[in-house]
């Protein structure tokens, strides 16, 4: 089992993984001057999570709801980013939107503050490499199509890329919407006795 992990962590080549990084994080990057300058055609699905969710109230949802919620919508949202790597180019566009759609939900539910340091915490842990995994995978399928050989890139097939994402991201996500779900939990928690004790 060990080996068979092992065998597909190898798929992983590291020059992509730094470039896929430098992609989201370019994106990431980029958001606030999204929000400032009010650029609508780059916050259309941002805005839409962000009204469903208000909408929704899925932090009033019991524990088992709430985390199938967040696992389901992750994890979708990063298989379509893996299903980019069957069109040329369209992973390293995908990548900067997916970090300027992350970066606009931060900045807008943070209003801005510890924007940057928002990204060292439980969740981002476990989430933002499922997010560089999974776009790693996309781009080098798609090198692989368009015949662009880099050194050591391997030479693997759809199935061994959709394996790694089971393998590696499934369990990343499925982690990620756990301590989510529990973080959300304690918060809700805390305020509601923060509210009690303002009452009393």
């Amino acid at each position: 089992m060990l080996d068979f992990i092992y065998a597909h962590v190898t798929l992983i080549h590291i020059q992509v993984f730094l470039f896929s990084i430098l992609a989201v994080m370019t994106g990431y990057v980029f958001a606030p001057t999204v929000q400032y300058k009010q650029i609508r055609f780059l916050m259309i699905y941002p805005l839409w999570i962000e009204s469903k969710l208000e909408k929704w109230s899925p932090e009033q949802w019991n524990s088992l709801m709430l985390f199938l919620f967040l696992f389901c919508l992750n994890l979708f949202s990063l298989f379509i980013d893996l299903l980019s790597g069957l069109v040329p180019f369209l992973p390293l566009v995908f990548a900067v939107w997916s970090g300027i759609n992350i970066g606009l939900i931060t900045y807008r539910k943070l209003d801005g503050q510890f924007y940057y340091l928002s990204l060292i915490n439980p969740v981002s842990v476990f989430e933002l490499p499922a997010v560089f995994i999974t776009f790693t995978a996309a781009i080098q399928y798609n090198l692989r199509t368009l015949g662009i050989h880099l050194t050591d890139l391997p030479q693997a097939d759809a199935r061994a890329y959709l394996e790694l994402f089971l393998i590696i991201v499934l369990p990343l996500t499925l982690i990620a919407g756990v301590v989510e779900t529990g973080l959300i939990k304690l918060i809700k928690r805390m305020e509601n006795e923060n509210e009690k004790e303002d009452d009393e």
